[in-house]
């Protein structure tokens, strides 16, 4: 394991090597924030119940939005693509760890500092404009919440992988991560509003992919908008969901390798 700690070391001296990287990284995720915060607000209004949600729900959400972007969507398995394409992959697959286990090392380091800057974040803008958030009320929401949120981790780490491992067959992997993994997963996962405000056929379709998993499924858990069993339901799904990716990564990885020319190693 030491080797483990020693890279998850290395990967955090990473981020504090290029400093003014890091500032602008977290700038960006501070609009990412503000802007969807401001948006509600200004949609409510004087109103405090709309579309379903008290006014407190819908801020609560986005702010929890902000929070599973920074322990969920946040990922280092990004990074495999280019590797691939330049033939940097060859120095981690001849080093003495296993693959996958470094890239979710890396991803740790990452999302460990997204939380950390995302909570003094958001906490200091709520301080500022004094705006209360809802938090569940039974000891069971909290279990709940706490368990799809791990599996959505270990979900969206496969989802990832998966399309950097397009890079073993194309060239732009690129287009692909932002098509896929940003405008259509995260449009799915509900990670612009809240899923339940579009058409209730458009919803049916939606519900039947694994994204909703990774956010909107956790915050409608922790808002208590749905019951314990329906709770229980979206756990073993997510579950479900997770074995068959963790299957497909593997089975891509062990597809792609085969092709792998080290071109530029």
């Amino acid at each position: 394991m030491s080797k483990y700690f020693q890279l998850a070391k290395i990967t955090f001296e990473e981020y504090l090597a290029y400093r003014l990287n890091f500032i602008l990284w977290r700038f960006r995720s501070l609009i990412t924030f503000l802007t969807p915060f401001f948006f509600w607000l200004a949609i409510y209004g004087g109103q405090e119940e709309l579309l379903g949600y008290q006014k407190t729900q819908m801020i609560t959400y986005v702010v929890g939005v902000v929070f599973l972007r920074s322990i969920i969507l946040a990922s280092r398995s990004t990074d495999l693509a280019g590797q691939i394409r330049s033939g940097e992959l060859t120095k981690i697959i001849i080093a003495p760890w296993e693959v996958f286990s470094y890239y979710f090392t890396r991803d740790v380091v990452d999302k460990v500092l997204n939380v950390f800057f995302a909570v003094l974040e958001m906490a200091t803008v709520l301080l500022v404009f004094e705006f209360p958030l809802y938090f569940p009320k039974n000891l069971e929401t909290y279990l709940y919440f706490f368990l799809i949120i791990v599996l959505a981790i270990f979900l969206y780490f496969f989802l990832s992988l998966i399309i950097s491992l397009t890079g073993f067959w194309t060239e732009d992997v690129w287009a692909t991560r932002w098509l896929f993994g940003i405008i259509f997963l995260e449009f799915f996962a509900g990670a612009f509003f809240p899923l339940d405000i579009l058409p209730f056929w458009l919803q049916k379709i939606i519900y039947l992919t694994p994204f909703p998993y990774l956010v909107f499924y956790p915050l409608k858990i922790w808002l208590g908008q749905i019951s314990g069993l329906m709770a229980i339901k979206a756990i073993l799904i997510c579950f479900g969901w997770l074995g068959f990716f963790y299957w497909l990564t593997r089975f891509l990885w062990q597809k792609g390798i085969k092709n792998y020319g080290a071109y530029g190693g």
